[in-house]
């Protein structure tokens, strides 16, 4: 089983006293915007996950109280897939990806790449992913891997729709497959990397994205490398239930607290917060075509 797919998700669901936090118990009852101020976009979230099954509607009523005006959720297989496009249907607020995450890459055949293309011109999906290299996990080959990025990124190219890019521990590799193939279209999500490959990244036309990780204490290199780019090129997204920001460590992450990395990343850049959501929230409607 996939680790997206684990209905605990332990390591994030939880406190550190291991007591499981209900819906209840969430934090994010009090708004930091006025109620009704619909002011960001999460690029990234997971309501398609298990972790979400028995209480998204409160999660995404949530979300809106906190100024979320739209939540992208991704798939990361094709059963992920097919629920990001359900949500998609059945709630305004959300739309979908569809992609098979490197780690999910063993054992495709053709027609699932052909079921993954049909799934990609349902109503609401607004790109292909979250695709890319994965050498961390160290759990598929990586000629595999990469056979898998190639593929999803020729199918976005032929439906003309953006990439959602999972890079961990594969830089070079990430980089070189992006350009070989010549996608002008995508973000590389979950930003962790030094301001070089910001740089490189930039240069290929894509965006990137920030999550929870920019509110870490010790991540005074990555708040860095924020303060140097331009706000043209960011998003902002929760990849929930997973990376909560810096307050709500311990417990399962949600589009509702992405206002704590839009705080983090406004007070970085010198502007409001209104500021930064008008010009993520434009940068992301004008990716993703929302």
């Amino acid at each position: 089983m996939p680790f997206w797919a684990r209905n605990d998700c332990v390591a994030f669901c939880r406190g550190s006293s291991g007591v499981e936090r209900g819906p209840e118990k969430a934090g994010v009852g009090s708004s930091i915007l006025p109620l009704g101020t619909l002011m960001f976009i999460d690029t990234h979230s997971h309501l398609n996950f298990p972790a979400f099954s028995e209480d998204y509607p409160d999660v995404i009523a949530r979300a809106k109280r906190t100024g979320i005006a739209a939540i992208i959720n991704v798939g990361a297989d094709l059963p992920t897939s097919k629920r990001a496009i359900e949500l998609a249907q059945k709630e305004d607020l959300c739309y979908a990806t569809v992609g098979i995450h490197p780690t999910s890459t063993n054992n495709l055949k053709d027609e699932d790449y052909q079921e993954l293309e049909g799934l990609a011109q349902k109503k609401k999906v607004v790109a292909i992913g979250e695709i890319g290299l994965d050498y961390f996990h160290n759990s598929t080959p990586k000629e595999i891997q990469k056979r898998s990025f190639e593929m999803q990124i020729l199918l976005a190219k032929k439906l003309n729709l953006p990439v959602i890019i999972h890079n961990r521990d594969a830089h070079q590799d990430v980089l070189a497959v992006l350009k070989e193939k010549e996608v002008k279209k995508g973000v590389m999500h979950c930003f962790s990397g030094d301001i070089n490959l910001a740089k490189k990244v930039f240069s290929l036309g894509l965006h990137i994205s920030f999550t929870g990780n920019l509110t870490y204490k010790k991540n005074e290199d990555l708040r860095a490398v924020a303060k140097e780019i331009p706000l043209k090129k960011m998003l902002l997204e929760t990849d929930c239930p997973y990376l909560p920001p810096q307050p709500k460590r311990g417990k399962r992450n949600e589009p509702g607290f992405l206002v704590y990395t839009a705080e983090a990343l406004a007070k970085i850049k010198g502007i409001s917060l209104e500021e930064l959501g008008e010009i993520t929230s434009e940068n992301a409607r004008e990716l993703f075509k929302l």
